[in-house]
């Protein structure tokens, strides 16, 4: 099995706020469709819920041992 090394990267408030913005903008991209499909008010919970998934991800693959799961309260968007 290959090992992944892993960089511990601090980022500014401001870049980190830019970064998640540039995200959502994103997401907002990806949900276009369900638009479409007059799904409009399951957007916002399905947006934070892919969010929250993501930071668990990168808290994950930073070495941190954190549950990946919605009910999990580990790095969701306000952590």
């Amino acid at each position: 099995m290959a090992t992944r090394h892993v960089h511990k990267v601090v980022m500014k408030d401001e870049d980190f706020d830019k970064a998640l913005g540039q995200f959502r903008l994103q997401l907002n991209a990806v949900f276009m469709p369900f638009r479409m499909y007059g799904l409009d008010v399951y957007i916002p919970g399905a947006q934070e819920a892919t969010l929250k998934l993501a930071m668990q991800l990168h808290h994950r693959l930073s070495g941190l041992d954190v549950p990946i799961s919605i009910d999990a309260d580990y790095g969701g968007p306000d952590d």
